[in-house]
Protein backbone atom coordinates (compact mmCIF):
# COMPACT_ATOMS: atom_id res chain seq x y z
CA UNK A 1 0.00 0.00 0.00
CA UNK A 2 1.52 3.24 -1.11
CA UNK A 3 0.96 6.59 1.33
CA UNK A 4 1.93 10.45 0.15
CA UNK A 5 4.51 11.71 3.03
CA UNK A 6 5.00 15.60 1.88
CA UNK A 7 4.87 15.01 -1.91
CA UNK A 8 6.08 11.52 -2.31
CA UNK A 9 4.61 8.22 -2.36
CA UNK A 10 6.25 5.85 -0.34
CA UNK A 11 5.58 2.14 0.22
CA UNK A 12 4.05 1.49 3.96
CA UNK A 13 6.19 -1.61 4.68
CA UNK A 14 4.28 -1.68 7.98
CA UNK A 15 2.87 -0.71 11.20
CA UNK A 16 4.06 -0.13 14.83
CA UNK A 17 2.71 1.32 18.20
CA UNK A 18 4.76 3.08 19.56
CA UNK A 19 3.98 4.46 23.20
CA UNK A 20 0.22 3.98 22.34
CA UNK A 21 0.69 5.50 18.90
CA UNK A 22 0.24 3.85 15.82
CA UNK A 23 3.20 4.65 13.05
CA UNK A 24 3.24 3.53 9.61
CA UNK A 25 7.12 2.00 8.37
CA UNK A 26 7.77 3.51 4.75
CA UNK A 27 11.05 3.24 2.89
CA UNK A 28 12.69 6.00 2.22
CA UNK A 29 14.73 5.70 -1.48
CA UNK A 30 18.03 6.90 -1.83
CA UNK A 31 19.25 8.94 -4.70
CA UNK A 32 20.17 5.69 -6.75
CA UNK A 33 16.69 4.42 -5.99
CA UNK A 34 14.73 7.79 -7.03
CA UNK A 35 14.07 7.85 -10.62
CA UNK A 36 14.46 11.06 -11.82
CA UNK A 37 14.53 13.88 -10.02
CA UNK A 38 13.02 14.85 -6.51
CA UNK A 39 10.14 18.16 -6.71
CA UNK A 40 13.03 19.91 -4.26
CA UNK A 41 15.82 19.46 -6.66
CA UNK A 42 16.12 22.93 -8.09
CA UNK A 43 15.25 24.61 -5.24
CA UNK A 44 18.40 22.81 -3.25
CA UNK A 45 20.45 23.22 -5.80
CA UNK A 46 20.05 27.21 -5.95
CA UNK A 47 20.20 27.27 -2.70
CA UNK A 48 23.31 24.97 -2.05
CA UNK A 49 25.43 27.66 -0.27
CA UNK A 50 22.55 29.79 1.56
CA UNK A 51 19.84 27.46 2.73
CA UNK A 52 19.82 26.99 6.17
CA UNK A 53 17.09 23.99 6.75
CA UNK A 54 14.53 23.70 9.27
CA UNK A 55 14.30 20.27 11.33
CA UNK A 56 11.01 19.20 11.57
CA UNK A 57 11.00 15.33 11.84
CA UNK A 58 10.29 14.29 15.33
CA UNK A 59 13.27 11.64 16.78
CA UNK A 60 12.33 8.76 18.51
CA UNK A 61 14.37 6.68 20.33
CA UNK A 62 14.11 3.26 20.05
CA UNK A 63 16.86 0.48 21.38
CA UNK A 64 18.74 3.73 22.13
CA UNK A 65 18.92 4.74 18.28
CA UNK A 66 16.81 7.49 17.03
CA UNK A 67 14.36 6.85 14.24
CA UNK A 68 12.99 9.58 12.22
CA UNK A 69 9.06 10.39 12.06
CA UNK A 70 6.59 12.92 10.17
CA UNK A 71 3.38 12.65 11.24
CA UNK A 72 2.60 9.28 11.51
CA UNK A 73 5.15 7.86 9.47
CA UNK A 74 8.36 6.33 10.30
CA UNK A 75 11.27 6.80 8.00
CA UNK A 76 13.44 3.37 7.11
CA UNK A 77 16.43 5.06 5.54
CA UNK A 78 19.56 3.65 4.35
CA UNK A 79 23.22 3.94 6.17
CA UNK A 80 24.12 6.65 4.23
CA UNK A 81 20.82 8.43 4.30
CA UNK A 82 20.28 7.79 7.88
CA UNK A 83 23.74 9.46 8.46
CA UNK A 84 23.17 12.56 6.14
CA UNK A 85 20.29 13.27 8.47
CA UNK A 86 21.72 12.74 11.06
CA UNK A 87 24.44 15.17 10.29
CA UNK A 88 21.51 17.80 9.55
CA UNK A 89 19.56 17.34 12.72
CA UNK A 90 22.45 17.71 14.89
CA UNK A 91 23.52 21.20 12.59
CA UNK A 92 20.65 22.71 12.21
CA UNK A 93 18.35 21.52 15.01
CA UNK A 94 20.74 20.42 18.30
CA UNK A 95 23.91 22.64 17.93
CA UNK A 96 22.82 26.34 17.10
CA UNK A 97 24.89 26.84 14.29
CA UNK A 98 27.12 30.16 12.86
CA UNK A 99 25.33 32.10 10.71
CA UNK A 100 27.93 30.82 7.85
CA UNK A 101 26.83 27.18 8.28
CA UNK A 102 24.58 25.97 5.39
CA UNK A 103 23.55 22.66 3.91
CA UNK A 104 26.48 22.60 1.86
CA UNK A 105 28.42 22.42 5.11
CA UNK A 106 26.97 19.80 5.74
CA UNK A 107 27.02 17.86 2.55
CA UNK A 108 31.37 18.49 2.69
CA UNK A 109 31.09 17.13 5.88
CA UNK A 110 29.46 13.91 4.55
CA UNK A 111 32.17 13.69 1.51
CA UNK A 112 35.12 14.37 4.27
CA UNK A 113 33.91 11.69 6.01
CA UNK A 114 33.53 8.95 3.04
CA UNK A 115 36.81 10.22 1.68
CA UNK A 116 38.55 9.10 5.62
CA UNK A 117 36.36 5.99 5.16
CA UNK A 118 37.61 5.11 1.67
CA UNK A 119 41.20 5.98 2.93
CA UNK A 120 41.91 8.39 -0.26
CA UNK A 121 40.91 11.98 -1.90
CA UNK A 122 38.50 11.48 -3.93
CA UNK A 123 39.41 13.98 -7.10
CA UNK A 124 37.14 16.08 -8.37
CA UNK A 125 34.54 14.03 -10.46
CA UNK A 126 33.89 12.15 -7.43
CA UNK A 127 33.00 14.91 -5.68
CA UNK A 128 30.78 16.60 -8.33
CA UNK A 129 29.03 13.40 -8.52
CA UNK A 130 28.54 12.90 -4.14
CA UNK A 131 27.70 16.44 -4.02
CA UNK A 132 24.52 15.73 -6.67
CA UNK A 133 23.96 12.31 -4.80
CA UNK A 134 23.41 13.98 -1.11
CA UNK A 135 22.07 17.16 -2.95
CA UNK A 136 19.03 14.74 -4.26
CA UNK A 137 18.85 13.13 -1.25
CA UNK A 138 18.40 16.39 0.85
CA UNK A 139 15.70 17.32 -1.69
CA UNK A 140 14.21 14.21 -1.31
CA UNK A 141 14.01 15.02 2.65
CA UNK A 142 12.51 17.89 2.13
CA UNK A 143 9.76 16.19 -0.10
CA UNK A 144 8.99 14.17 2.60
CA UNK A 145 8.74 16.53 5.26
CA UNK A 146 11.98 16.37 7.37
CA UNK A 147 13.24 19.53 6.40
CA UNK A 148 12.03 22.47 4.80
Amino acid sequence: MKEKVGNIELEVEAIVEINGKDYKVVNVPNADEYKGFPPSWEFVKSHMLTWRPYFKAKMIEINNQLIPAVEDFLLNLDEDMYDLLLDIYYTFKVNKPSIETNISTVLTRQIDKLEEKFGRRFNEEEKTKLYIKYGIEVAILRDIGVIN
